[in-house]
């Protein structure tokens, strides 16, 4: 719907958007990886017994970001 909107004004528009889009989806997931390494620094420093479990969920981060680049490459 919205897309039909969007290309009634220019398909230059359009191809900005994604493009936009798709520049700060790769951004956060620059950003995710920088989040994995502090953590493994984190858990390399301070060990508990979390330590493992916040590494799963940061690698788990870093995949759903990666993932919703694709998706974005997919749809968009």
């Amino acid at each position: 719907m919205i897309t039909d909107f969007l290309l009634q004004f220019s398909p230059a528009l359009m191809l900005v958007f994604k493009a936009f889009f798709i520049l700060i989806a790769t951004l956060y997931f620059i950003f995710s990886l920088f989040i994995v390494r502090q953590i493994n620094l984190m858990t390399e420093t301070v060990i508990t017994e979390g330590g493992p479990i916040l590494r799963a969920f940061s690698l788990l981060h870093a995949g759903l970001a990666l993932g919703v680049i694709i998706l974005f490459l997919g749809f968009l």
